[in-house]
C-alpha cells in the first residue's frame, strides 16, 4: 500500500489543458511487420504478454486493490479510517479495458503486472526542498517495465484530494461519512489519477486526474465540493456498519465501476491525443 501510493500520488489541481486547448496528437502506432501466428490468436480483451514485440502502449495499474471506509467526526478520537480489499470488484481488468478501448484502433496494448518488489522503497525522509519528483516517478516507471519495449506507457493510480475544509484526504476508492455539528452526510468516490511517459526516457508526456466534469478544481472547491474527482451523495444507510461489509456490498461496487468508467472514458482519449478536454464533454 505505501508504495503504491507513493507512485500514484498526486497533489490536487487542474492537471489537463484548459478546455478548448489544442492538444498535438502523440505519434499514431508504428507499423510492424506482419508475421503469421504460430499458435491460436488469443481472445479479445486479453492483455498481450510481457516481453513480447514492441507494442504501442503499456499499461500499468497500481490501483483498484483497496476500497478505503473512512469516517470523520469533531475529534480525532471520533474519525478512523479502514482499508478493505476489493479484488473481487475487477476494477483492475476494468482500468485495463477502459485504456484499451481509447487506444487507436490497431494499437498494440501491452498490460504489465504492478509488482511493487519491482519497485524501489523512498520511505526513508528527504528533503523536500531538494526532491525532483519528476524524475522520481519517472525512474519507478522505468523499473516497473523494465523488460518490455513500447512506445508510450500509461500508469493509473490514486488521485489524492483534501476534502472539503477538513485536514483529512481522501483519495483511490472510497465511502466517507461525515458526522458533523452541521450536518451528516456520506459520499462514495472513485479518485485515479492518469500519467502518460514516453517509451524512450520516460519523460512525462501528460498528466492529470481521471474526471467527469472539466471545471478547474480551485473552482469546484469555491462552490463546496467536498473533495476533487467523481463523488456520489448517498444516504447516510449506505455507509457498511463494519467496515468489511462494504467488500460485499453490489451497490457500493457498481457505484464505484460506473464513476470509474466514465471518468477514464472522458478523460484517456484526451490522454492519448486523440482530442482535447472540451467543457462540453462534462455533463
Amino acid at each position: 500500500m505505501t508504495v503504491a501510493l507513493a507512485f500514484s500520488l498526486a497533489a490536487p489541481g487542474w492537471a489537463l489543458s484548459p478546455p478548448g486547448e489544442t492538444v498535438p496528437a502523440l505519434p499514431p502506432p508504428a507499423k510492424t511487420t506482419a508475421r503469421k501466428p504460430s499458435t491460436p490468436s488469443s481472445p479479445a480483451g486479453k492483455p498481450a504478454s510481457v516481453g513480447s514485440a514492441p507494442c504501442w502502449l503499456g499499461v500499468v495499474v497500481t490501483t483498484g486493490d483497496e476500497f478505503m471506509v473512512k469516517s470523520i467526526g469533531l475529534t480525532v478520537f471520533q474519525s478512523k479510517e479502514t482499508a478493505v480489499p476489493i479484488t473481487s470488484w475487477g476494477l483492475n481488468d476494468l482500468i485495463f479495458a477502459r485504456v484499451r478501448a481509447a487506444a487507436p484502433a490497431g494499437a498494440t496494448v501491452l498490460r504489465i503486472p504492478y509488482n511493487p518488489a519491482r519497485l524501489p522503497q523512498h520511505d526513508a525522509p528527504r528533503d523536500g526542498l531538494l526532491r525532483d519528483l519528476k524524475a522520481e516517478v519517472a525512474e519507478r516507471m522505468r523499473e516497473a517495465t523494465m523488460g518490455t519495449n513500447c512506445q508510450r506507457y500509461i500508469q493509473i493510480g490514486n488521485s489524492i484530494s483534501r476534502f472539503g475544509s477538513t485536514n483529512y484526504t481522501v483519495g483511490g476508492f472510497g465511502i466517507v461519512d461525515q458526522n458533523v455539528l452541521l450536518g451528516h452526510r456520506v459520499f462514495l468516490y472513485a479518485a485515479t489519477y492518469v500519467r502518460v511517459f514516453d517509451g524512450r526516457d520516460f519523460s512525462i508526456i501528460r498528466h492529470g486526474s481521471a474526471v467527469t466534469n472539466f471545471t478547474p478544481f480551485a473552482l469546484q472547491s469555491l462552490v463546496g465540493h467536498p473533495m476533487m474527482g467523481p463523488y456520489r451523495d448517498l444516504p447516510a444507510e449506505s455507509f457498511p456498519i463494519r467496515p468489511e461489509d462494504a467488500a460485499g456490498d453490489l451497490a457500493l461496487r457498481d457505484g464505484v465501476r460506473a464513476m470509474l468508467t466514465e471518468s477514464l472514458d472522458k478523460t484517456l482519449p484526451y490522454m492519448l491525443g486523440r482530442r482535447p478536454a472540451r467543457e462540453s464533454d462534462a455533463k
